[in-house]
């Protein structure tokens, strides 16, 4: 018996989420996604049972389990195939709360220095050329599957300066503690230059006057060759208590001061300065909470994106909000073009709240996604 593992608890009197060991270790191996999930589940259970095959968990139930919505174990076909697929951990382990000092899942090292040379030559490129406009940056397509992902370059190692050996020792030691595939890795080096988010998130808690609580979360990882000391962020809110209030997330790894740069009513630019500065080719986790804003008649959310995103979550919980009516989500490109994310959309209620969990990846700059959410009267 497991007891409750819900990932809703209490601190300060303010609901708060809670992670799940399971979803964070998916996260790590980019398979958070029912699909990338029932793909992996699939592959593993054939090598215990073929029967097993096409087993694995419904969308809703999956997402109860990522949530930690569980009182007792899954079945023992589902546990067998868990603690195969995360060697060295207990199905009771993955539906336990995640901390930050819980040992990781074993990882696979890499056997060979030639991903380190082509990483190299590719960093070395983009740094002093920076690769602009139409750009590889998506999942892998079955049409794709073991083509390498290399790049015409005019540099050997050789020529490789310190900086940019340090950013491919760095990403190779990435690739190992958040399980990146050699793809992955590829894609990220044709991008050096930029600064990337890893993983981007929202956290939105709205409460029954429609007050609101968002706590914005990266793990940034500077391409550059430059130390990262400062990013430019904006906010802004159809209806407002008064003026936003901004604080430094305190579960960051860096030292984060708000630089207000201009405000408004309903708007507020700002910086977070970084103490100390993320170095080329290091991450770091970095974030802000923002309070004041309020959610009153019309219910929706817009997030720009300033910066190539590989996985961005949002999670939105409105308290009493009664019945929802309609959810849905847009995805609107750099061209204009506009397209559904609604099928990406999880929603549930408890109690009078409704919850709402919005997954996407590979996001452009200047790319922006909007939520809507109808509830009855």
């Amino acid at each position: 018996m497991l007891g409750s593992a819900r990932s809703w608890t209490t601190k300060g009197g303010r609901v708060t989420a809670q992670l799940i060991r399971l979803k964070v270790e998916l996260q790590q191996r980019h398979c958070q996604t029912h699909a990338a999930f029932c793909r992996e589940y699939d592959r593993v259970a054939e090598t215990i049972d073929p029967e097993l095959v096409g087993e694995g968990p419904g969308p809703a139930q999956f997402h109860r389990w990522l949530r930690g919505d569980v009182k007792t174990l899954p079945y023992p076909h589902h546990c067998q195939v868990l603690e195969k697929m995360f060697p060295g951990l207990t199905a009771a382990e993955l539906f336990q709360p995640w901390t930050p000092d819980l040992r990781p899942a074993p990882t696979i090292p890499i056997k060979s220095d030639s991903a380190a040379r082509d990483v190299v030559e590719v960093i070395g490129d983009r740094i002093k050329r920076p690769a602009f406009g139409a750009i590889e940056w998506g999942p892998e397509l079955p049409s794709d599957a073991g083509r390498a992902h290399t790049v015409s370059s005019t540099h050997s190692p050789s020529d490789a300066n310190e900086t940019t050996a340090v950013i491919a020792q760095r990403l190779l030691q990435l690739k190992r503690t958040r399980r990146l595939t050699d793809r992955e890795v590829g894609q990220l080096a044709h991008l050096a230059g930029n600064v990337i988010d890893l993983d981007s998130s929202t956290d939105i808690q709205i409460g029954s006057d429609g007050s609101a609580s968002l706590t914005f979360q990266y793990l940034v990882l500077n391409l550059t060759d430059r130390p990262l000391t400062r990013l430019s962020r904006e906010l802004w809110f159809e209806s407002t208590d008064g003026r936003l209030d901004i604080k430094p997330l305190r579960e960051a790894e860096r030292r984060i001061a708000i630089q207000r740069i201009h405000d408004t009513a309903h708007l507020a630019k700002f910086a977070c300065q970084l103490s100390p500065p993320v170095q080329p080719g290091e991450s770091a986790v970095v974030g802000y909470v923002c309070t004041g804003g309020k959610f009153v008649g019309a219910h929706y959310w817009r997030r720009s994106f300033y910066r190539y995103t590989r996985r961005f979550t949002l999670s939105l919980r409105h308290v009493n909000a009664g019945e929802l009516s309609s959810c849905s989500a847009v995805e609107e490109h750099p061209d204009g073009a506009e397209n559904s994310a609604t099928e990406a959309l999880i929603w549930d209620t408890e109690g009078n709240d409704v919850l709402i969990s919005l997954t996407r990846e590979y996001l452009r700059p200047n790319q922006s996604i909007t939520l809507h959410w109808k509830v009855a009267p």
